[in-house]
């Protein structure tokens, strides 16, 4: 399975932002996306997880049409595991609801080894706003691997983890596309971040 990303176009209050972009990332393989601020990077995740319409452009996933002239599918409808730049918590449930309200793994070993991985033990029954952005950006990321998504799509996933943190974090984050058989797309203001990634292809935008 693979993200096949088509002559892509999307433009803001008439201005182009995303001209004719094209590339493709293939099941075990992470897509890096860089570029100064403001290039739309955000913006391109918006649109790959059905957020945004693109003006033009052709998305698929494995055999799966996201978006055509004549298609556009819903976000809802789309298996996409995406970890959100503010985290996208509900307040009102706790570290362990939140991380399995989309979970479709019973395995309790495969919870069991995300939560150690990402050092979550201490804190599933903590709300929100009784977490640091790092604890928050943890549970987001075991959130969106226990979804089991046809494809994994993050925004700047390692900001607030220390060096540590994230070196653990990039080693669960490659086996987990490892052992689901699925693309990853990812943007990363880190330069380092890169040479911690397994197989990856760097999108310039």
């Amino acid at each position: 399975m693979a993200i096949k990303i088509e002559n892509l176009s999307y433009s803001r209050n008439d201005i182009p932002l995303l001209e004719n972009i094209n590339f493709i990332i293939e099941k075990k393989e992470t897509g890096v996306i860089k570029g100064e601020s403001g290039k739309g990077k955000t913006t391109l995740l918006n649109i790959i997880n059905g957020l945004i319409a693109p003006k033009i452009g052709l998305i698929t996933c494995g055999d799966e049409i996201f978006n055509s002239d004549s298609i556009f599918l819903p976000p809802e409808k789309r298996n996409i595991g995406y970890v959100f730049q503010d985290f996208a918590l509900f307040p009102h449930l706790n570290s362990k609801t939140n991380i399995l309200f989309a979970s479709k793994n019973k395995d309790r070993t495969f919870f069991n080894e995300v939560i150690e991985d990402l050092e979550l033990g201490s804190h599933l029954k903590k709300f929100p706003h009784e977490l640091s952005g790092g604890q928050k950006q943890r549970v987001a990321i075991a959130r969106s691997i226990l979804m089991e998504p046809q494809l994994l799509i993050m925004d700047e996933p390692f900001s607030n983890l220390d060096s540590d943190l994230s070196r653990k974090t990039h080693k669960l984050i490659d086996s987990v596309i490892n052992k689901l058989d699925i693309p990853c797309l990812i943007v990363t203001h880190k330069n380092e971040n890169e040479s911690l990634l397994g197989k990856s292809k760097i999108i310039y935008l």
